[in-house]
């Protein structure tokens, strides 16, 4: 009867080491593929034309995946940065990243302008295993910034004066 017990422990056992080593294999195998990425576009202002000269760099919300002690934080991964020319056009370097889609930011001379969530779909194929995303912003004036954050003010102004008027 010993031996019989030694024996169903012994398959047992063995069962488990082959699930062990069949889902620690295939895990192995399935690492997530690296396809390079850019941006390109235009930054311009109110009136469309290109402003020259601007630092344009685009980044990725992303996890960190590699050592203690930040292993699994959230940052920002810069994802490629390039300088306007003449017509304000810009184009990031090819980058490598693990997933395409996520949650991006562009700064435009370190003040972040747009932020916005990208998918499969809104990469376009260069060929091989290169995939770009065209991205323009267009900075707005001074006055239509301006105007309206004076019109808030001027009403906060307005009722609270009426409001003291009352009491």
């Amino acid at each position: 009867m010993e031996t019989k017990t030694i024996g169903t422990l012994l398959i047992a056992g063995l069962i488990v080491l082959s699930a062990m080593v069949v889902f620690a294999g295939t895990a192995a195998a399935q690492e997530e593929e690296e396809d390079p990425i850019r941006f390109y576009g235009y930054i311009t202002d109110a009136n469309g034309d290109g402003i020259e000269g601007a630092n344009v760099k685009i980044e990725k919300w992303t996890t960190f995946y590699c050592c203690p002690p930040n292993f699994g934080d959230w940052h920002w991964r810069d994802m490629g940065s390039d300088t306007t020319d003449v017509t304000g056009y810009y184009i990031t370097p090819y980058k490598r990243i693990a997933i395409r889609p996520g949650h991006y930011r562009m700064t435009v001379d370190g003040s972040v302008v747009a932020e916005k969530d990208l998918t499969w779909g809104d990469f376009e194929w260069d060929g091989g295993f290169r995939w770009s995303h065209h991205w323009d912003h267009q900075i707005p004036e001074f006055a239509t910034i301006a105007i309206p954050v004076a019109a808030i003010l001027g009403l906060l102004f307005f009722y609270n004066r009426r409001k003291r008027k009352k009491e």
